[in-house]
């Protein structure tokens, strides 16, 4: 992944791998692996106050590109839905003017879970599904975190 570097934080399920490159966090996976925890940093400061309940927002430096319409759909989630709050994807989607199709890929098209809290988007009857870029379901995670704020 280039010259990014790597920091680590467990959680109770798994690992949340930050990578940054300039002191800027550009990617945020999540796994079920439990890596052993790498760097003391603002990223890992703030994912750990997150997970104790301490933290409500994640306002490190982060850099994200993607389309107009996804990067609508990713700013509106993180400005109006949230620590604790739910939104269904069909709200989403009025919201933000397009389908709730489109915002399901850009769900699955964010590179930042947590800082862009798509854990939060939910279908109208179901919990909704929670994939990683490469199809991997997460969907151990959207429950964990819901649960952490509240929200399940």
């Amino acid at each position: 992944m280039g010259n990014f570097e790597i920091s680590v934080v467990r959680a109770e399920i798994g690992s949340i791998l930050i990578y940054t490159i300039n002191d800027v966090c550009e990617q945020i996976q999540l796994t079920d692996e439990f890596l052993p925890e790498q760097g003391d940093n603002t990223f890992t400061k703030q994912i750990k106050e997150y997970l104790s309940g301490y933290r409500k927002i994640l306002d490190f430096p982060a850099k994200y590109s993607s389309g107009p319409v996804f990067e609508k759909i990713w700013s509106y989630l993180k400005e109006n839905v949230g620590y604790g709050k739910i939104i269904t994807y069909g709200d989403l989607a009025k919201a933000c003017k397009t389908s709730p199709k489109v915002v399901g890929y850009a769900m699955a098209s964010n590179p930042l879970p947590l800082y862009i809290p798509c854990h939060r988007v939910v279908g109208k009857n179901s919990i909704g599904g929670f994939t990683t870029k490469d199809g991997k379901s997460m969907i151990t995670w959207k429950k964990y975190l819901l649960e952490l704020e509240g929200s399940l």
